[in-house]
């Protein structure tokens, strides 16, 4: 698929990171070693299958295509923990190591994914792998999800805040907002615990980002999401912090100031 050619042929210098969106709450990221990190990856139909909610924007890349080297989990939700594509990938990438906070982690034991590739990363976990330091901090993505975790991921000297699936809690995001993010990747859905397009205006204002990324939405007709209050908000309420919708299947390289596209 011509997504797939777009991250292959992706060759950032150092200090930079190429960012690819692959629709909901997945992406990838790919560094200065050609290493490639996958975040929430939703690439099935389990939603449907399960929940019964037809999925809108189709995959941008065949299960079969993604072979990141690390894999993270943010929560054991079916659009985060896709079980309908990872124990295959695993399998056929037996040194791709997948960090997950508890219940995920133990979904995948019984699944029978090979517990030499599973890293528990509960809320103050700290893993390197490869040339990627990835931090687990606080999110609140309510009862049902209670060891839903953040993201900190650093790599050639950029740092990535991946708010994962969470309501806005002030107080309790002041960590995460402390280091010096590049770009903070954050849910404007507003719908099933979290941020709404006005909350999630306002961790950016916590933050203080050097962009700002927003996702989550246009995947399933009853999660929500209103792209147009968010872009109308950062500019009226944060007009000093810098955003940019990606398209699904977009990619850009970041290098800590200015972005540009990735062409195939």
């Amino acid at each position: 698929m011509y997504f797939a050619e777009k991250v292959r042929t992706c060759n950032p210098k150092e200090g930079e990171v190429g960012i690819f969106w692959l629709g909901q709450a997945g992406f990838l990221l790919k560094n200065s070693k050609n290493e490639i990190l996958a975040v929430d990856p939703y690439l099935s139909d389990a939603v449907e299958r399960i929940c019964g909610l037809k999925r809108l924007m189709m995959p941008v890349l065949e299960p079969e295509e993604l072979n990141p080297n690390v894999l993270v989990i943010s929560h054991h939700d079916e659009d985060h923990l896709d079980m309908d594509i990872i124990p295959e990938m695993m399998k056929r990438n037996p040194k791709t190591k997948l960090l997950a906070p508890k219940t995920a982690y133990n979904m995948c034991l019984d699944a029978k994914i090979d517990k030499k590739q599973l890293l528990q990363f509960d809320e103050g976990a700290k893993i390197t792998c490869g040339g990627y330091e990835i931090e687990a901090v606080f999110a609140d993505h309510g009862d049902h999800a209670p060891d839903a975790v953040g993201i900190l991921i650093r790599t050639d000297g950029r740092v990535f805040y991946f708010s994962g699936d969470t309501s806005y809690q002030c107080e309790r995001m002041k960590y995460a907002a402390s280091q010096d993010v590049d770009v903070l990747i954050v849910p404007i859905n507003g719908e099933y615990g979290n941020m709404n397009a006005l909350e999630a205006v306002e961790l950016v204002n916590l933050v203080k980002p050097k962009l700002t990324i927003p996702s989550h939405f246009w995947t399933f007709i009853r999660h929500g999401s209103e792209p147009y209050m968010f872009d109308r908000e950062m500019r009226l309420e944060a007009n000093d912090c810098p955003f940019y919708f990606m398209c699904q299947g977009e990619g850009i390289v970041w290098d800590g100031t200015v972005l540009r596209m990735v062409n195939s």
